[in-house]
């Protein structure tokens, strides 16, 4: 009798890919056979991909590039026969960001264990905004901006002419489907707001650069609310 354990687990995206996370999933390998071949590819922003066989190799690499890393995938064989023991882990932050982790077992027990380290793993490195990720911001900041005019006219009775009117629907219309239409408005939005987040050599440069254009963003958006909402209460309080 021979067992056979073939297995693809999906993650919801937002991961931060660093040198530590690379290392802690090695040592997993190498805890569960000193025969493990490592093996990551890479995939840049230039078309091109790269193959490195350990993560120093990958690291002292891309300290020197400056290609923005879309994906990568970690492999691993347990030995040198074709049908020994396999994983894939694959960090895609394309047009269809993906986290995904295969498995080619001849032991259901092994396969746990392995599954069970890298997923404890993998949740030491969730990003902190990930939900912000996933969501369709700037169609959404639309849509409060147009419900919020709504609101205040309707408090303030205030009646803008029918063109006036038009305008505000039209450019709130437009606006949310271009943005979500068109792919230049999607790559500023996975940059800012990436899936997968890769802190590699000079990567780890163009995603503080990111980082801080995403705080700026987000600390407007949200003290600009909130004074909105203090302002606007103190003024129907004092007339």
């Amino acid at each position: 009798m021979k067992e056979e354990i073939f297995q693809i687990h999906r993650y919801s995206v937002g991961y931060k890919i660093d040198k530590q996370l690379l290392l802690s999933l090695k040592d997993i390998f190498e805890q569960y056979s000193e025969k493990s071949i490592l093996e990551i590819r890479v995939g840049c922003n230039n078309n091109a991909s790269y193959v490195f066989d350990n993560v120093d190799e990958c690291f002292e690499f891309f300290d020197k590039k400056p290609y923005r890393i879309i994906k990568m995938e970690i492999s691993v064989m347990f030995g040198t026969e074709y049908n020994s023991n396999q994983i894939k882990l694959s960090f895609d932050n394309g047009d269809k960001p993906l986290t995904e982790l295969r498995f080619r077992f001849d032991n259901g027990d092994d396969y746990l264990l392995l599954k069970n380290k890298i997923e404890l793993c993998l949740n030491n490195f969730k990003l902190s905004y990930r939900i912000l990720s996933r969501l369709p911001i700037m169609p959404m900041l639309l849509t409060i901006v147009f419900i919020c005019i709504c609101v205040y006219t309707d408090i303030k009775n205030i009646i803008f002419p029918g063109t006036i009117q038009w305008m505000i629907t039209g450019i709130w219309i437009v606006g949310s489907f271009s943005i979500v239409v068109f792919p230049v408005f999607t790559r500023i939005k996975r940059n800012l707001f990436p899936c997968i987040e890769f802190k590699i050599g000079q990567n780890a440069l163009i995603e503080e650069k990111n980082a801080s254009k995403r705080n700026f963003i987000v600390g407007t958006v949200v003290i600009g609310t909130v004074l909105g909402i203090v302002v606007n209460y103190i003024s129907n309080f004092i007339f």
